[in-house]
């Protein structure tokens, strides 16, 4: 018995059609599910980029913190060699004057640090960003104190990137935060980077010279940072923020 061939062509028509339907249904579940995992990953490799730099934040702050409260330690130590003992202590190389700058944003002060006898003089100072907001960046710079008798400026070699507080001293922040929702920062930004305290606990909110930060008689000194990662939270778009605070006490 003949088959009508215009039968088998529309049969196999009629299977071809239903082949390239089922590849396409196929392919566009297969682009539904691609889609999603390359998505997950993308999260994924965020949140584990976002989680690697608070670990670095962490680290790097309290690296920075440990350093000055080690330096501020020293601070007039040994007495029998570089304390604080008479009035021209400032034209002296081997006599640590102490603090001989305080503010809330910027420290400056003298020690023996290496514990050789000689006296060290260290800058820390917060520095805005170049449009003039926060995050700031915080320096600090050390040379000795016979290189800043002969004129020489201490080199800032060591910096703490991503810190949000510039407070002054007022309850207000010195800086503006530029940042994407800068108000979800705005409890960070009016904390004082520096804080002071006399001998009789008593808060010391600036002193700009050697003569009134000796009148001053600062005995303990605190700091802290409120310190913000590279990297916002892909799902809220908020930079995560550490905060840090140390005290240390001045041994003079």
């Amino acid at each position: 018995m003949l088959q009508n061939p215009n039968h088998r062509s529309h049969a196999v028509d009629r299977l071809v059609g239903f082949s390239l339907m089922e590849m396409m249904s196929a392919l566009a579940v297969l682009g539904v599910v691609f889609g999603v995992v390359v998505a997950a990953m993308i999260q994924m490799q965020q949140r584990q980029m976002s989680e690697s730099a608070k670990v670095d934040v962490t680290q790097e702050s309290r690296d920075f913190i440990d350093q000055m409260v080690r330096d501020i330690h020293t601070v007039g130590y040994p007495p029998g060699r570089v304390q604080n003992n008479n009035p021209n202590c400032s034209g002296q190389v081997n006599v640590s004057c102490g603090v001989i700058y305080f503010s809330s944003t910027q420290l400056q002060y003298e020690g023996d640090l290496d514990g050789t006898g000689t006296v060290y003089q260290v800058w820390l100072q917060l520095i805005p960003s170049a449009n003039g907001s926060c995050p700031c960046v915080l320096q600090r710079g050390v040379l000795t104190k016979a290189d800043i008798l002969a004129g020489k400026v201490p080199t800032y070699f060591t910096e703490l990137n991503g810190v949000l507080n510039s407070g002054n001293g007022a309850g207000a922040a010195s800086y503006l935060i530029n940042l994407p929702n800068p108000a979800a920062y705005s409890s960070y930004s009016t904390t004082d980077v520096f804080r002071a305290w006399d001998v009789n606990t008593n808060q010391v909110t600036f002193c700009g010279d050697l003569p009134s930060c000796t009148s001053a008689a600062i005995r303990s000194l605190e700091i802290t940072v409120n310190v913000t990662s590279k990297f916002a939270d892909s799902q809220t778009n908020i930079f995560p923020v550490l905060s840090i605070t140390s005290k240390a006490r001045l041994n003079n």
